[in-house]
């Protein structure tokens, strides 16, 4: 019998769902004599309401397919959708062997079946099985999130995803931030101290970009590019790049606080741009990274570029092609000229936020 498999808990946690009594407490006195903890439902409606459900403070379940409300089938498919790139071991319990039953379980998600009335070493063979995979799968996309974007080392660990990784049309948000005066900083500085700016600018915007569930498409010395809505959808995703570009600069802007004390004058830059553009993995057999390619991405680093320290640039058809423009106030910097870009452009640089501007005014 396969011993119980570490997770970041100190016992493993099991919702056990069924309702049928008998049959629940004969399970949880299994799992709790072999080193599990249980979670108990005695339908998949009430799971599914639950906050174990909300909060996924589970590590593996057992369901019954036939109970009253919500079927076994419900609550696969809610798993999976709720939690679509955590691979939450499922196992569903039938009570025939019929193979209409397993077709449909496999279809909504299903890993495994146990057939009632069950042995314990199958039982707890196949779960301890099933948590072994997932620990493991958790393991890789914890050491693969130190190299490439928590988004794509999701898609990398789910096998079944890896469509999602082809070259691919989407429209995005993208974000670009450089820092001014780094480069002649580091033909003077220290190695150390190059590092060290690098570490907490890094740090700083890859919080922001966290918390807003941005893709990272490149990194390299001082330029960062970020975007938004691929490979995970995200609604409004202009005014979500835009809320999250104002989150970077404030960060910047107290970090800069800190290089100035050091005698460092370093100062960043932020421009965005939205549109239609060609996603997917690019690289070769050793060697490839997640990214954009097409006029949006170029745009956005020609806007980065232009800013002035600590402004954030956008275009006039940025905030015509975004739904809540009026949140936020700007200002007008009049029509620009960008490298590489034959048109000019109405290019406008975001203070802060509308209301904020009417409660000084109105003060």
């Amino acid at each position: 019998m396969e011993s119980v498999p570490k997770t970041n808990k100190d016992k493993p946690v099991v919702c056990v769902v069924d309702d049928d009594e008998m049959f629940r407490e004969v399970l949880c006195c299994t799992l709790e004599t072999h080193g599990y903890d249980v979670i108990v439902f005695s339908s998949a409606s009430l799971f599914l309401k639950s906050d174990a459900f909300a909060k996924k403070s589970f590590d593996l379940v057992v369901t019954d397919i036939n109970m009253p409300g919500s079927t076994g089938y419900d609550l696969c498919r809610a798993v999976r959708e709720k939690y679509a790139h955590d691979r939450i071991p499922i196992v569903m319990v039938t009570g025939n062997d019929a193979l209409k039953e397993k077709t449909m379980g496999l279809e909504v998600g299903a890993d495994d079946f146990i057939q009632k009335p069950f042995r314990n070493e199958e039982l707890l063979a196949k779960l301890a099985s099933l948590l072994k995979i997932r620990v493991q799968a958790l393991e890789r996309l914890g050491r693969l999130t130190r190299f490439i974007s928590p988004n794509i080392a999701d898609l990398v660990v789910e096998d079944h995803q890896q469509l999602a990784l082809k070259l691919h049309r989407a429209q995005v948000t993208v974000l670009f931030s450089d820092l001014r005066g780094f480069t002649a900083f580091s033909e003077t500085a220290e190695p150390e101290e190059v590092l060290d700016i690098l570490n907490h600018y890094y740090t700083a915007v890859g919080a922001c970009a966290a918390k807003y569930k941005a893709t990272l498409g490149h990194l390299a010395g001082d330029g960062i590019m970020l975007f938004l809505n691929d490979p995970l959808p995200i609604a409004n995703h202009q005014e979500v790049g835009l809320r999250m570009a104002m989150e970077i600069r404030e960060v910047l802007n107290e970090q800069k606080q800190v290089w100035k004390g050091k005698g460092y004058a370093i100062d960043f830059g932020i421009g965005l741009a939205e549109g239609f553009a060609t996603m997917g993995g690019i690289g070769f057999d050793q060697f490839w990274q997640y990214s954009v390619i097409g006029p949006v991405a170029n745009f956005a680093s020609r806007m980065c570029h232009y800013a002035n320290n600590g402004q954030i640039l956008v275009s006039h058809r940025f905030l015509a092609r975004m739904s809540g423009a009026d949140t936020f106030h700007t200002e007008s910097i009049g029509s620009i000229t960008l490298k590489g870009i034959e048109k000019t452009v109405k290019a406008f640089n975001v203070v802060g936020y509308a209301q904020e501007f009417k409660v000084a005014k109105a003060g």
